[in-house]
């Protein structure tokens, strides 16, 4: 059973060609995209991150400096203007005040500082872990709890009821960051094309029952 997530990862590996996730050019520009990304597509929030860089906004102090009318009107692409442009404000106002003393913080520790940020999800603060602090946590988003379910791990209604049950495994396959952060790319892509195909098990029928029957 301890083997069993490593696998997966490597039969994702033999059949998926991954591009590098997440996108971004600095550790705010994915902070950004880790907010903008909820209830919408990544092509709505390259949009909205395109239109914050042609008007200097992917500056923490500019940004925060900003009226929020400037931010939203910027943001729109990703719908939930309003409510993400006081999010974006909250994240990049401790991103200012917390950013240098994170190295001093264990990640527990530093998942529940981003988590009393208004607009951080648990999603969204494995996102900020993984992609920004280097640390290895796996992202159980929708796509990965899809996967999950169709490779015999279980359904699970939600993101913190997935973590719980699966975080043990992870753990024990030993993961480094970078292959953690390969893995959610994999998940992500794959996805994708599952997501258009019906679903894991007809996008990738032989990943799907190979990883079943090792479970």
């Amino acid at each position: 059973m301890s083997h069993t997530m490593r696998e997966l990862f490597e039969l994702l590996e033999q059949q998926i060609p991954a591009g590098t996730w997440w996108p971004g050019e600095s550790r705010f520009e994915i902070a950004i995209g880790a907010v903008l990304t909820q209830n919408t597509s990544w092509h709505n929030v390259e949009s909205a991150i395109d239109n914050l860089r042609e008007a200097g906004m992917l500056s923490p102090e500019r940004l925060l400096a900003a009226s929020d009318e400037t931010v939203a009107s910027l943001i729109r692409p990703c719908g939930y203007y309003n409510t993400k442009t006081r999010y974006l404000k909250e994240l990049t106002s401790w991103f200012i005040e917390r950013n240098q003393h994170t190295e001093h913080l264990s990640t527990p520790q530093l998942r529940e500082e981003l988590l009393r940020i208004r607009g951080v999800g648990e999603e969204t603060a494995d996102d900020l872990l993984l992609y920004i602090y280097d640390r290895p946590v796996f992202i159980y988003d929708l796509y990965a709890r899809r996967l999950l379910a169709a490779a015999g791990y279980g359904e699970y209604r939600n993101y913190t009821a997935a973590k719980r049950t699966l975080d043990p495994l992870i753990e024990h396959s030993q993961f480094t960051t970078s292959e953690l952060a390969k893995f959610h790319g994999l998940i992500v892509d794959g996805g994708k094309r599952a997501r258009q195909l019906g679903g894991w098990e007809r996008a990738y029928p032989l990943l799907v029952s190979r990883a079943f029957n090792s479970v």
